[in-house]
């Protein structure tokens, strides 16, 4: 028996988003954890919550796409699902996805918008048998080049699986089975990151190209734009667990900008999301070159609290943070030396960092003990010997560095 999913008929262009419009209660249920602010529409509403921190932000980030996601699809036309292919969503398809960090509201949009292609996919098999023997062949030279840590020749192989927007061809559906299916098992860090790049491109690129006669376009950009939008706020502010290594929000921010170079009817608001994604994916990666926190800035260990949550990379990427700043010799704007000031900020943040891990999870524990095993290794090897810059003796420099080695060590967790 087909699934009917209860959409309105077609209405006026995309409203404002308010408070009182009713989404259709097929997306009643929460795009992640309840979140305590409420939507933000406008981007310049930045400079009003630079003190609410920055988790709560991205909170409020999340929760302005997702109410124009949800304002997006109110007025969908019905769509019928065959009652097979309704239940290998609801069993297999959509449960994958939500484990790699897809908000549940949009990979059903992204099927029902698509639906007449998608159900060429077929019944839901055990083995890959069925499917092209050069897909089969080139994930297992992909998976075989990761596992080994050849050299990547991923600029060649990666072109050819099925999930660029300008080859993708609508009875290719069925390869989405096999992605989920080698995702599922998959051991190999490096080649399960391509594999969840490829889903989460390869499902956005197929509901577009191939979206039925009677899904509006207008309607169906500005649901999958916000949908992915909400997506990268989710998962940058805390990725699904076991993937915490794999960087989906860069994921989602790449194909967001690819988006933009196929929609031409990308408004003002949509632009401006995007740069406020890249600014927040650098806030939160520890890109930019600022240690002290400003009135107008966040404090360091909020940013490293969060960017410890991304596993390996986060834990590297606060090592590089630190570790270039702890060598600086150059001064602060009140004519401070950064290096003689580095024993005191160093204990402020891993002091104030401290009541707040008790909320987080095992692995950003994990996350920190290596982080802090990694700086002190690089101070161990690089830093004591090393000559003091402009004001500072040699001498100075390594009681400096010595100082904080031991700040290190003294507050280094034991993995979980």
């Amino acid at each position: 028996m087909a699934t009917v999913y209860p959409f309105r008929q077609p209405a006026a262009p995309l409203p404002e988003a308010s408070t009182n419009s009713g989404p259709s209660r097929l997306f009643d249920q929460p795009f992640s954890e309840p979140h305590d602010a409420a939507p933000i529409h406008t981007f310049n509403l930045m400079r009003g919550f630079r003190r609410q921190g920055l988790e709560t932000r991205l909170r409020q980030f999340e929760a302005a796409a997702r109410q124009k996601f949800l304002q997006a699809v109110e007025d969908l036309p019905e769509t019928k699902l065959a009652g097979w292919f309704s239940r290998q969503l609801e069993h297999k398809i959509i449960p994958a996805l939500t484990r790699i960090g897809f908000d549940e509201s949009l990979a059903r949009i992204l099927f029902q918008a698509a639906a007449p292609g998608w159900q060429r996919m077929g019944l839901l098999t055990d083995k890959c048998i069925r499917f092209s023997p050069d897909l089969i062949r080139n994930l297992n030279a992909i998976r075989q080049e990761k596992a080994s840590k050849a050299d990547s020749t991923s600029d060649t192989s990666w072109i050819i699986l099925p999930r660029v927007y300008q080859y993708l061809e609508e009875d290719e559906s069925a390869y989405l089975l096999c992605y989920l299916q080698y995702l599922a098992g998959e051991s190999t860090p490096e080649f399960r990151r391509i594999l969840t790049r490829v889903v989460i491109e390869f499902v956005g690129n197929y509901a577009l190209k191939y979206r039925s006669r009677l899904v509006s376009g207008c309607r169906m950009d500005a649901a999958v734009f916000y949908g992915y939008a909400a997506m990268f706020w989710k998962n940058l502010r805390k990725p699904p667990p076991g993937f915490e290594d794999d960087l989906i929000f860069n994921h989602c921010l790449r194909w967001i900008k690819l988006f933009r170079s196929r929609c031409a009817d990308l408004n003002d608001d949509m632009k401006q999301n995007i740069s406020r994604m890249e600014v927040f994916r650098r806030k939160v990666m520890l890109l930019e070159n600022n240690f002290d926190a400003t009135e107008n800035e966040d404090p360091i260990s909020d940013k490293l609290l969060l960017t410890l949550r991304h596993g390996r990379p986060g834990a590297q990427a606060a090592i590089d943070f630190m570790g270039n700043w702890l060598y600086s010799f150059r001064n602060d704007a009140p004519g401070r030396s950064i290096s003689a000031r580095l024993p005191s900020v160093l204990n402020t943040l891993l002091q104030t960092m401290t009541p707040k891990l008790r909320g987080e999870s095992p692995e950003v524990q994990k996350s920190l003990h290596n982080c802090l095993c990694g700086l002190h290794e690089k101070f161990r090897a690089n830093a004591v010997d090393k000559a003091g810059g402009p004001g500072i003796s040699p001498a100075q420099f390594r009681f400096i560095m010595r100082r904080a080695q031991g700040l290190i060590k003294g507050m280094t967790p034991s993995p979980t």
